[in-house]
């Protein structure tokens, strides 16, 4: 008989004592694993605003992301082994960051675990390479085993394809390839999985290209455009001016259609160009922040883009963050021909 993690929900055996993919002890009383919503603004450790050393970087750019640094196991203090496993104790450690910020020339980016998820799935990547500027926004599949590193995985895989000179198309070819290793021999029915949302803004453009249902929003003195539509039955008939809350349908039909990993449908991403003539911001954001229909109205025109995407975070978090947030942001000025800082 089979059950779920109450964890990380990947699916456990009769007999098992600890969670295979995230490494909890299924022992444990049921309430270690509820977590205490609260309304209270974004107050990280302040560890968790240190900045790594750079990370690796292509010759004509530099990048940064949401993937956790390297460390002694947070349980018991031993090194963790290439599998992701603690040697000492066996507790899988996350790839991702519990909260992580970064900002470069022009493009910044937070994202946070929020108060509900035992571990943080969606992951960012940025990145800048002359007047380019690059971002990556990935949410892992919750329903997926591993979805955290799938995500990481494919924010950096993408970064590198963007800042050494290649195409949105191209980053999400190399990111499918880089997560569809982690499937292993779990690949035809249980494989590592999350959607994919990439932004280059250059020459004056801004050029999208998604899979699945993290979205991109152009922002301005007339509010908030979606330029991307959901990879789901919902979301395609909403983009065909349905309706979808009068049909009343199941939550099936938010289903995804379309996702990245080892046992997702063929096909490249979606693709959309904007070239803005006011200025504006670019968003990227993971559902987390968009399951809030409100979210909008903590969009102000005032302050820079570091203050814009924590105001968010934080937003969703008063909401009650019951899903990991992720959320980035380029200002647009065509009038100055790059991205501003």
């Amino acid at each position: 008989m089979t059950a779920a993690c109450p964890s990380c929900a990947a699916p456990t055996v009769d007999g098992d004592h600890y969670c295979e993919s995230c490494g909890a002890d299924l022992a444990a009383p049921a309430e270690q694993f509820t977590l205490q919503p609260s309304a209270g603004p974004l107050s990280p450790p302040v560890e968790a605003f240190v900045e790594p050393a750079p990370p690796p970087s292509a010759s004509t750019g530099e990048w940064r992301s949401s993937k956790a640094a390297a460390g002694p196991c947070a349980a018991c203090g031993a090194t963790a082994g290439a599998d992701g496993y603690c040697d000492g104790c066996g507790l899988r450690r996350d790839a991702g960051s519990e909260h992580a910020e970064h900002d470069l020339p022009g493009v910044v980016a937070v994202t946070d675990r929020g108060l509900r998820k035992r571990r943080n799935e969606d992951a960012y990547a940025i990145g800048v390479a002359g007047g380019l500027r690059a971002v990556v926004v990935c949410d892992g599949v919750s329903s997926a085993p591993d979805s955290d590193a799938a995500a990481t995985t494919a924010a950096v895989e993408a970064i590198e394809v963007l800042v050494g000179g290649g195409d949105i198309t191209g980053a999400y070819r190399s990111a499918s390839v880089a997560v569809a290793k982690l499937a292993g021999s779990a690949a035809a029915y249980d494989a590592p999985a999350c959607t994919f949302l990439a932004a280059v803004v250059e020459d004056g453009q801004c050029t999208v290209g998604w899979v699945g249902d993290s979205r991109a929003y152009w922002l301005d003195g007339d509010g908030a455009r979606c330029l991307t539509v959901d990879d789901s039955l919902a979301g395609q008939l909403t983009a065909a001016g349905v309706d979808a809350d009068a049909l009343r349908l199941s939550a099936q039909a938010a289903a995804l259609t379309r996702w990245l990993g080892a046992d997702a449908p063929a096909g490249d991403p979606h693709l959309t160009t904007l070239r803005p003539t006011t200025a504006g911001v670019l968003l990227l954001t993971s559902d987390g922040l968009t399951r809030y229909p409100t979210w909008t109205d903590a969009i102000d025109g005032d302050g820079d883009a570091a203050e814009l995407v924590r105001r968010l975070t934080n937003f969703a978090r008063a909401a009650g963050a019951a899903d990991n947030i992720a959320v980035a942001a380029v200002p647009f000025d065509p009038s100055r021909g790059a991205p501003q800082p």
